[in-house]
């Protein structure tokens, strides 16, 4: 009997060692946490205050973001926010981070999660690659749904369970591609549709602790794509043209960008137009949602 105990014992000593051993190959939670980004001590207090004195009195729609309309109400100092939808795990998501790295600039890159993996759910091959180096090189992750299908139609509409499941399921894939648990803290719903009758896409993100990030400069990237004879056919040097136009005349905000191989083409030039650009309050400034989202709930004037 004696011996059995031993064995027993014996057997839950190297049992045990050997799950302390696969714990150490994984970054404690702490280290986690830093990984994904260290933000500053008081990066969601003016956010957190804001919801708490008016986000919970209005209508559901009016939660902590920034909508398409801001432009005309808020004033953005002249700060300017890079976001990218639509990445694949591809060559030209890895020309874009070397621009971004050339310019010092911090982006989000909104996610869909069917682009980084195959049909049985696996990994493309340069997905875990990409996502490691957004985030090791300061920039965020946010979501853009699984599918990218409009969320105010069809089985969608206002039906919180599906609409929960298809952002759940995106966030699932990219801590599973990462290897690790990643706080989404910015939804950027497909085509910026997210009004309806009921607010569910509204109501969810409040629930889940997470802000709507939409966009205030519109760069129709995009429209390049389209062949020439095409009515919304953009040249690359129009699409340049008026983005930095946008930001210039409206004082910052929120640029709208792809992951499209024509975008990507372009990309190093624009960022060097807009860094180079200034209007009569002084040169624009490259900075991140975070702080534009700040100058938003920071208790500024709004506009007339």
């Amino acid at each position: 009997m004696e011996t059995g105990k031993a064995r027993l014992a014996a057997f839950c000593l190297t049992l045990f060692a050997a799950i302390t051993a696969i714990g150490a190959q994984a970054p404690p939670q702490e280290k986690i946490q830093a990984l994904v980004y260290a933000p500053k001590g008081e990066r969601l207090e003016i956010l957190k205050a804001w919801e708490k004195r008016r986000g919970a009195k209005g209508p559901p729609e009016i939660v902590a973001g920034i909508y398409e309309r801001d432009y005309q109400r808020y004033d953005f100092q002249n700060e300017i926010a890079i976001t990218i939808d639509d990445a694949s795990p591809n060559k030209y998501m890895e020309m874009e981070l070397d621009v971004l790295k050339k310019y010092k600039i911090k982006a989000v890159f909104f996610i869909i999660g069917s682009y980084f993996v195959d049909r049985s759910g696996k990994a493309l091959p340069r997905a875990k690659e990409l996502l490691d180096r957004v985030v090791s090189e300061g920039h965020e992750i946010g979501s853009h749904s699984f599918w990218h299908m409009r969320l105010d139609e069809g089985k969608y509409r206002d039906n919180l369970t599906v609409i929960r499941a298809e952002l759940d399921r995106n966030e699932a894939v990219i801590d599973k591609i990462l290897g690790y648990h990643y706080p989404i803290l910015y939804f950027r719903p497909p085509n910026g549709a997210h009004s309806t009758p009921g607010y569910a896409l509204d109501k969810l993100l409040l629930a889940k602790g997470q802000y709507l990030a939409n966009w205030t400069i519109t760069s129709f990237d995009w429209n390049i794509r389209y062949k020439g004879d095409n009515p919304e056919h953009l040249s690359p040097e129009k699409v340049i043209a008026r983005t930095v136009k946008q930001a210039r005349e409206e004082s910052g905000g929120v640029i709208l960008l792809h992951g499209f191989a024509t975008s990507a083409e372009i990309f190093d030039a624009l960022m060097g137009e807009l860094a180079s650009t200034s209007n009569k309050r002084g040169a624009l400034v490259f900075s991140t949602l975070d702080e534009v989202m700040r100058l938003k709930y920071g208790g500024q004037e709004k506009r007339e």
